[in-house]
């Protein structure tokens, strides 16, 4: 098969993923959260004031950079400020780290029986001789830590920001089944689990 054939049916495929609202969010750098903000412009669009018609991403993703994930939560938001349309989420695999926060910025997040959620504290490489230069990227993961935490208390209910805050950024990977994250309500729906309710909402001892 020719090049040319190859690039017109990749085209084609994206064309219609577009049109149905379809996105798949994989590793979350600097150039997908271009190609993503794109994509949800010409989406949102098509679909204005038709909350009918939601987009749906599909993550399966390791994570990636802080700064394209918040990028791509900002553009979320500022679809649904603009055309009124509505954004689901969906884990259909695994979403760790920076995709399990991305996730949390659906309308409805719906999460695979076999699906894992992984929660964990941001990595920085940094280099250089100036101490005030780790002092401002301390204050960035401060200010970023907050951030998430009070994304994780708005979107569950449950808990304090401060104690969201202590559960995300523990120094460990914490893993979480589908069943383990709808009892947290990191996730509004798990297709085919039979779980018992959640709690109801509780603060720290």
């Amino acid at each position: 098969m020719r090049i040319e054939d190859l690039l017109a049916d990749y085209q084609a495929r994206k064309l219609q993923l577009d049109a149905h609202g379809v996105y798949f969010v994989g590793v979350i750098s600097d150039e997908e959260a271009e190609r993503f903000s794109k994509a949800l412009f010409l989406m949102a669009m098509e679909r204005q004031d038709n909350p009918a018609r939601p987009i749906t991403l599909y993550i399966n993703s390791g994570g990636g950079s802080v700064p394209a994930g918040l990028a791509m939560m900002q553009m979320m938001d500022e679809m649904r400020r603009q055309y009124k349309v509505k954004i689901n989420t969906v884990i259909t695999g695994y979403a760790y780290s920076m995709g399990a926060i991305v996730f949390q910025a659906g309308d409805h997040r719906t999460m695979g029986i076999y699906s894992t959620m992984m929660l964990h504290s941001s990595m920085w490489t940094l280099s250089g001789e100036d101490e005030k230069i780790f002092e401002d990227y301390a204050k960035l993961a401060e200010h970023n830590r907050r951030m998430v935490a009070e994304l994780f208390q708005r979107r569950t209910g449950l808990r304090t920001v401060r104690w969201w805050e202590r559960y995300i950024y523990s120094g460990h990977d914490r893993f979480l089944s589908a069943a383990e994250s709808l009892k947290l309500r990191l996730v509004d729906e798990v297709p085919g689990l039979n779980v018992p309710p959640p709690d109801s909402p509780t603060q720290p001892h």
